[in-house]
């Protein structure tokens, strides 16, 4: 590098990192009209114009710079010095005009073409640093000049339009590509770099710019030309008029990269340690520098990490100093957490983001999600994610950049790492910090790892802890504290209930209820629901273990079960009838508070009262859900009702409510369709379940001419699991021409036709036995299927349906369509 002392001839502010502050360039006005300029010119006296808005408004706030150039105070002086150069072009077009007999001359001297991107390009430049006009198109972009730029490339005249463009207007097009922030076109851009620079010295008019070459040199890097930038900056200081030059700042930082790059760390280093020691760079070196050098590092890995630890000291010296903001600091320790990360280098990366916080650094969002990526990852130490904890609650500066995310996060990480102590500090730290909202959802992998792992205590405890505020707690906690209860609660032989407090009914009424205790369990609910209390568990535990002990009841029922005196559970019609008597007080002690609970009490209520038989309580739970709860009802209302329904009158009274659903014209979910159509199907009645299929269609098919309903249009239409369903289900009831039209209807209701359903008709015909029939169907359709391949948005479609709500045009009282011979299914 002795070779690269000297003078250096350059401007100074025509690079990043200069030691001196760029001149302030002259704000011009919009372009002069000829007749302005000839009136000028001839001598004759012209009303002066108004400014133009460029320049009022630069006069009204000489400092007024969008935030993304407040950021980048080098890139700044970049873009006024070309723009400079650029308004200096079209201000000389106009000087050139001596008369009026000459505007002709000089209008077509460059191709419109060319004028329209010097003009694109300067509007850039301008909105780039928050100083265009306010009725400037806002879409405008680099990539917008660039094809301006593509368009003179194009042109069958080409090379002369080419040389018509001038340097100013091609360093300016390249600086714009060089900083563009689009993420789409990151890759793109550097190759159009190349070919505008390129293009410039293939016509003889290279581009002189430092600052321009820089950028031309990191577009070489970026497309992996290292060796190219090598033998660039050989020829560039290469001695001119007797003169040595020396390399700014910007480009021995692209030197370096390309150094490393290509392989030779050693080189890199004694370039840089040579920036280092030389008087000349002493005052111009960057923090940039010290990324590119510690990246290079840890991509060779050709110094250990004591090294490395040296260098992190070195730019933190240079970041803290008051030249460079919070913005500039906060970047570049992204930037090496980044490096860190991709090259597996956890200990740097720790290090790095400890010396950061001490030295009083601030970080962002960003920070917080590298690290959170590398140490509460599925495959992290738990001992690495509690450093990281706790050095992030031990600085301020981190510790109000904590949000709900990432505690839950924490939260997550520590229990799947069988910490639930850690994991529970990180919750007491969540309610005292400043972002807890009052949400709970955050605290649904602590309460499951509770209910797996039988912890009632605790599980009891983080309820009691995060209700204290009056939290609406979610049906998902509500169901993990329950589970906790059966699980880890014991019975006591002197448990007596009047005398016992909430939490100990709560825990023997899951401990009685899970274990089959129904007279126990329900004189514990009867002193609960005794009790003053607006407690959302117990109106939870309730009815979670009322519906489960009716469920078991109904089902032994159905198949025949005797009942002896030692079967545990409900074994009496009597029993019975106390459980749903016991249900029903609960749901009015809830209706009579001004309370929010979660709308799946009610859904267990209503399907423990079908489950039943109890027709009058299910209507009236649901008129009261509807009335004073304000809860309309949704998809899984009706999905538990008609499973209720089926479970406890039969198949036959299900399809009876759905047709004096479809006689008022009231719409069914699919989700509801789908499970009649299941039970109907089970009961081996094919006709009924079509039946349903027609009604959900809403209009004619090639299978069902179903003219009475053409004029209904269904808010939901058949998804992929109403047609498996009917596929499955008729090749099994020897319907298999049947079976084939409805795969049929598939492809014009469905948006797409997943492979999935083709292979569910293909695995139900070799299951019937119809090996050639499958054979043959697999040639029709596969290819047709192929092209038809389901896309990530259909999945999620999929997936989203079970939560929409039922529309609004259902009628006010669902069950105002229940048969009311029901009891006669008894």
């Amino acid at each position: 590098m002795a070779a690269c002392s000297g003078r250096n001839v350059f401007d100074p502010a025509m690079y990043t990192g200069c030691s001196q502050a760029p001149t302030e360039p002259k704000k011009l006005g919009r372009r002069r009209s000829v007749t302005s300029v000839s009136a000028e010119c001839s001598q004759e006296p012209v009303e002066p114009k108004e400014p133009g808005r460029r320049r009022a408004a630069a006069n009204a706030s000489s400092t007024k710079l969008s935030r993304y150039t407040q950021q980048h105070r080098g890139r700044q002086r970049i873009h006024r010095a070309l723009l400079r150069k650029l308004d200096f072009e079209f201000q000389s077009e106009a000087d050139m005009l001596v008369d009026p007999e000459e505007a002709d001359s000089i209008e077509v001297r460059r191709h419109i073409l060319v004028r329209e991107l010097m003009t694109t390009v300067q509007q850039v430049g301008y909105a780039e640093l928050g100083e265009s006009d306010s009725d400037m198109q806002p879409s405008l972009s680099a990539m917008t000049a660039w094809d301006q730029y593509n368009k003179i490339a194009a042109h069958s005249d080409s090379a002369t339009l080419l040389g018509q463009i001038p340097i100013s207007t091609s360093s300016l097009l390249i600086c714009e590509l060089n900083f563009m922030r689009a993420p789409q076109n990151y890759h793109r851009r550097f190759e159009n770099i190349v070919q505008v620079w390129d293009s410039c010295s293939a016509q003889g008019r290279p581009i002189a710019s430092t600052a321009v070459f820089s950028m031309y040199l990191r577009a070489l890097n970026m497309l992996g030309r290292h060796q190219m930038v090598l033998s660039k900056v050989a020829r560039w200081c290469e001695p001119h008029d007797d003169k040595k030059r020396v390399l700014p700042i910007s480009m021995m930082r692209q030197l370096i990269l390309a150094y490393f790059c290509g392989n030779q760390p050693a080189k890199a280093m004694d370039l840089f340690f040579y920036i280092k020691s030389a008087p000349e760079y002493h005052q111009r070196i960057t923090p940039h520098i010290y990324a590119t050098v510690l990246r290079g590092l840890l991509q060779t890995k050709h110094l250990p990490n004591q090294d490395l630890y040296i260098l992190v000291e070195d730019l933190l010296d240079l970041l803290t100093q008051p030249a460079y903001d919070a913005g500039p600091r906060t970047g570049m320790l992204n930037e090496i957490l980044q490096a860190s990360y991709k090259f597996d280098n956890i200990a740097l990366m720790t290090y790095v983001f400890e010396r950061f916080l001490a030295r009083g650094i601030a970080i962002n969002n960003t920070t917080l999600g590298i690290m959170l990526r590398s140490s509460c990852g599925s495959n992290s130490d738990v001992r690495d994610i509690h450093s990281l904890y706790k050095t992030i609650m031990a600085s301020d500066l981190a510790r109000v950049r904590m949000s709900e995310h990432v505690f839950a996060t924490f939260i997550t990480a520590f229990v799947r790492a069988e910490r639930p102590d850690y994991a529970l500090k990180v919750v007491y730290d969540l309610l005292a910090h400043e972002c807890w909202n009052q949400g709970v959802w955050h605290l649904h992998e602590l309460f499951a790892y509770y209910a797996d792992t039988s912890m009632a205590a605790r599980a009891l405890d983080l309820f009691r802890l995060v209700d204290e505020d009056g939290v609406q707690m979610t049906w998902r906690v509500c169901t993990c504290v329950v589970s906790a209860l059966s699980r880890g609660g014991q019975i006591s032989e002197q448990f007596d209930p009047q005398s016992a407090d909430i939490d100990t009914l709560l825990t023997m009424g899951a401990v009685y209820g899970s274990e089959g205790h129904a007279d126990q369990a329900l004189d514990v609910f009867t002193e609960l629901n005794s009790r003053t209390t607006a407690d959302p568990l117990v109106f939870a535990l309730i009815a979670i273990k009322i519906h489960q002990m009716i469920s078991t009841y109904a089902e032994r029922t159905s198949t025949g079960f005797r009942f002896e005196p030692t079967s545990s559970g409900l074994r009496t019609e009597h029993e019975l009838h106390m459980a749903t008597s016991c249900l029903s007080t609960t749901m009015d002690k809830l209706f009579a508070l001004d309370m929010c609970i979660h709308q799946d009490v009610f859904h267990h209520a209503i399907s423990a009262f079908i489950l039943a038989r109890d027709n009058e309580k299910s209507q009236h739970t649901y008129d009261r859900m509807v009335q004073i709860k304000q809860m309309g009802p949704t998809s899984h209302t009706f999905n538990v009702l008609l499973r209720a329904a089926m479970r406890s009158w039969g198949v036959d009274a299900a399809f009876d409510m759905f047709e004096q659903l479809r006689a008022n014209s009231g719409p069914v979910h699919s989700i509801t369709a789908n499970v009649l159509i299941h039970g109907l199907f089970e009961a081996q009645q094919p006709d009924r379940a079509l039946d349903v299929y027609a009604y959900l269609v809403g209009r004619p098919t090639p299978l069902v001419n179903h003219t009475g309903f053409t004029e209904f249009l269904t808010p939901v239409p058949c998804d992929t699991y109403t047609f498996a369903l009917l596929i499955r289900g008729l090749v099994r009831a020897d319907l298999v021409k049947e079976a084939a039209v409805v795969f049929e209807d598939a492809f014009s209701l469905l948006p797409q036709v997943p492979r999935q359903l083709l292979e569910t008709f293909i695995s139900a015909l070799e299951e019937a036995g119809l090996f050639d029939v499958a054979a043959a169907c697999l040639k029709r359709y596969s290819k047709r299927v192929e092209c038809a391949q389901i896309e990530a948005e259909e999945l999620k479609y999929m997936l989203a349906q079970a939560n929409n709500a039922a529309p609004n045009c259902l009628p006010l009282s669902y069950f105002a369509y229940l048969p009311e011979t029901s009891h006669d299914h008894e």
